[in-house]
Formats: C-alpha cells, sequence, structure tokens
C-alpha cells in the first residue's frame, strides 16, 4: 500500500520514481494507445491490465529475499533499467563482470549521498542483464564474491514478459515478502500492483469503498494530505498515487475504467 511504498529505502521507491519519470519524458505525448498488456512480477504472478488508457510505459517490479540471515531487495524491469538505476547512483563503470545465468553480472562500489537526511551510504551496486530484462540490487557491507553467492542462491529466469526470481536453497533463502509491479500510466499516475492473497488482504482499509466497474475503490490521504486511491479487484490490489492531487475527481473516474487482474 502506499503508506508502505511511501517508506520504502530510497533505492527502491525514490530512484524508481525517477527513473520512471524519465522514461515518460522520452517516450513523449505521442505513444500508442494500448488496450491491454500483461506484466510479470518477480515472484511469478502475472497482471493483466486493459482499459482505455495509455498502457505502453515500461514497468518494474520489487521484492525482498531473506538469504543466510541479511534481506535484500531486488528490483527488474527492462534492459534499460538497471542502467538507469546506475546512472541515477552516479555510476559511470563497472568494477567486476561475470557471465552468470545467461546474462552478465556487473558490481562497483559506490557511495551514495542521501540529501533528505544528510547521510552517506556505502554500497555495492549490483546489476544484472539479460536479453530482455535487468535485475539491479544494492547490497551493503559486501564485496563482489558476494553479489556472486547471492545469484548462486537464487535462479533468475527471464519470460517474454518479466524476470523470475526463485531460491534454490529453501534454507538459506527465501522470499521476504510479496513483490508487487510498478508502472506509470499518464493521466492516472503512479500504479503498485500486488496479487490479492489473505497475506495482503490484511492491508485493505476497514471500511467499504466506492463500488466501480473492476472492482472496490478507496480514497485516503498520507501524512502530507497527498491524496491515494487503492484499487482492490477480485485477484490483485492497485494504489494509486495521482500525478496531482487536484485531479483526484478527474483520476478516480479514469481509475474506475481500469481493470487489473491476475492471469495464469
Amino acid at each position: 500500500m502506499l503508506w508502505y511504498l511511501a517508506n520504502k529505502p530510497k533505492c527502491s521507491y525514490v530512484v524508481l520514481t525517477k527513473t520512471l519519470a524519465r522514461r515518460v519524458g522520452r517516450t513523449g505525448k505521442d505513444c500508442v494507445m494500448a488496450h491491454g498488456v500483461i506484466h510479470r512480477a518477480l515472484d511469478g504472478y502475472r497482471f493483466q491490465l486493459s482499459g482505455d488508457l495509455d498502457l505502453t510505459l515500461p514497468f518494474t517490479s520489487v521484492t525482498r529475499y531473506a538469504v543466510d540471515g541479511r534481506i535484500y531487495e531486488l528490483t527488474s524491469g527492462d534492459r534499460q533499467a538497471a542502467s538507469a538505476w546506475a546512472e541515477d547512483l552516479g555510476i559511470r563503470h563497472f568494477d567486476d563482470e561475470f557471465s552468470v545465468q545467461g546474462g552478465t553480472l556487473r558490481t562497483t562500489r559506490v557511495t551514495h549521498y542521501d540529501q533528505r537526511v544528510g547521510l552517506e551510504d556505502h554500497l555495492l551496486a549490483v546489476m544484472w542483464q539479460g536479453r530482455k530484462y535487468s535485475l539491479f540490487v544494492p547490497m551493503y557491507s559486501a564485496k563482489a564474491a558476494d553479489a556472486v553467492r547471492l545469484f548462486q542462491l537464487l535462479r533468475v529466469t527471464e519470460h517474454q514478459d518479466g524476470i523470475t526470481v526463485a531460491s534454490r536453497n529453501p534454507k538459506r533463502a527465501g522470499i521476504a515478502e510479496p513483490a508487487d509491479v510498478a508502472k506509470e500510466i499518464p493521466g492516472i499516475g503512479l500504479l503498485e500492483i500486488t496479487a490479492l492473497t489473505k497475506t495482503t488482504a490484511r492491508r485493505l482499509p476497514a471500511w467499504s469503498g466506492a463500488q466501480v466497474h473492476s472492482g472496490e475503490l478507496f480514497r485516503d490521504t498520507l501524512d502530507d494530505d497527498t491524496t491515494y486511491f487503492l484499487l482492490a479487484t477480485s485477484s490483485a490490489m492497485v494504489t494509486v498515487l495521482p500525478h496531482e492531487s487536484r485531479q483526484a475527481a478527474a483520476v478516480a473516474n479514469r481509475i474506475g475504467g481500469l481493470r487489473v487482474e491476475t492471469v495464469a
């Protein structure tokens, strides 16, 4: 949900949002309308989005894995997503490169300054690039050998509609939280999509929402009074952060025409 999304570490949500914004700028206004797309989350769930909306922009997926007692955040996207992340971190070259699981694994050490809190982060930037998609992971207090070991414990599989990650050794590695898909839709805003399960259903508001064509729509505000929406369909939860809070009513009407469901 948005209160959870907004508090994610800078390397996931904030950098991801900057990357998405830049990609939107590159796409321009002459984009082709798409009435249906399918995106695959890192945990394997596939989401079908449809409606009379511009669904052509790229997506990313984020999840966290617990590996040997540590939590690692993994983000996937198209092949350029990892390069954009590295660019946002100021990376100009990588120190190490390995051939891993049908792709290229690159690592380098980075000192990243967080202006919001005035602190420096010392991390190992890790990115894997396959044929169509990529994956990136910030690792703290780590070296290149740790990144190689991480990819030995996790199986990365590239599909036509995204990447999946699975544990190769359940005793040492396992998913720590459900994966989500992040996607920007012009005229609506930034979406975070998660499968509706017994675990994620606990995040649903206690009150009733408005009935729309695709499900139940809730409206709430963040601590800074920013408006956000939550759309609950029969198989998915979609959190929406509008581009402009002042256009919340118009955005709510557009969300009502968006259909999001999990597919096999």
